[in-house]
């Protein structure tokens, strides 16, 4: 059985072509343009599937990850739309399905189709517990269980990890709340602060990579560091699970603050023993991974 997988993000869509394995067969990809508006996201997602769709026409459902609060069971954004403009309140799945009618539609926040990815075939799959920590543009997370699955909460906005308060009445987040995690711990964070700091722009690979150069870069990057080694310390407080699964686009640089992270979350929490943190297997393919497997599991 094969399944379409959408990984939409703040920069890119990711689609691929997924079997029952966890396979990516083909895959193509898209710009998201997440400043065009929803209708023409919509339309790239489409042209996406359009493309997979060419290549293989034995699709038995589609997988859409997106960022936001999302009805998982209506397939809709809610309230918060992640850091795509005029995102919330768009009905993916209603107004795809007009597009595709002959297939059936499943969209879940982005975060918690890679951590459903991490927990099927990757870092997590020996965890009975785990939360999944997505560091990209923003932050995301997934609460998991075997027994229950992910937690998606009254409100679908169980595992919003990026919008616990970090700082009370610190800086100014796009949920509306002020010190959000995400703001302090994210890609976008870190570029922001460095700007602040210097005045000068450079994106987060050019951050990382000026880490042994660049006093300013240093500073960043250890606070960066030591801003999610207390995240986790307060989520193993809350949560009491059995792993700690990292993974997102900023996982790529973890040679530069991983070690620092482990050892200040030792530091600082007060009891260390029984919780694994672990880097996520699949990174940048979780997200289309965990939607086909979104998909697998909910046809009808």
């Amino acid at each position: 059985m094969k399944t379409i997988g959408i990984d939409l993000g703040g920069t890119s869509i990711y689609g691929g072509i997924i079997n029952d394995k966890g396979q990516i067969l083909k895959r193509v990809d898209r710009e998201t343009g997440k400043s065009v508006g929803a209708d023409e996201v919509l339309r790239r997602i489409s042209l996406v599937i359009d493309d997979l769709l060419k290549i293989e026409n034995d699709i038995i459902g589609i997988g859409i990850g997106s960022p936001g609060f999302i009805d998982t069971y209506n397939g809709k954004v809610l309230t918060v739309g992640g850091n795509i403009e005029g995102w919330a309140g768009t009905d993916i799945k209603g107004k795809l399905s007009k597009k595709y009618p002959n297939h059936q539609i499943f969209v879940g926040n982005d975060a918690n189709v890679a951590g459903i990815c991490e927990g099927w075939i990757g870092a997590g799959k020996d965890f009975d517990s785990y939360i999944m920590i997505t560091l990209g543009t923003g932050l995301g997370g997934a609460i998991y269980t075997k027994k229950q699955g992910i937690w998606y909460g009254q409100n679908f906005q169980g595992g919003e990890l990026g919008h616990a308060i970090l700082y009370p009445n610190g800086r100014k987040c796009t949920c509306g709340q002020n010190g959000c995690v995400e703001q302090y711990i994210s890609g976008t964070a870190i570029e922001k602060l460095y700007f602040e700091l210097t005045g000068k722009s450079l994106n987060g690979k050019e951050i990382f990579r000026t880490y042994d150069t660049d006093n300013n870069s240093k500073i960043i990057i250890d606070n960066f560091a030591k801003n999610l080694a207390i995240y986790i310390s307060s989520l193993k407080n809350i949560f009491d699970p059995e792993g700690i699964v990292i993974g997102g686009g900023v996982i790529n640089s973890k040679d530069y603050w991983w070690d620092l992270m482990v050892d200040s979350y030792r530091n600082y929490v007060n009891d260390p023993k029984g919780l694994e943190i672990v880097p996520a297997i699949y990174l940048n393919d979780a997200g289309m991974i965990g939607a086909g497997k979104l998909a697998l599991d909910n046809m009808k």
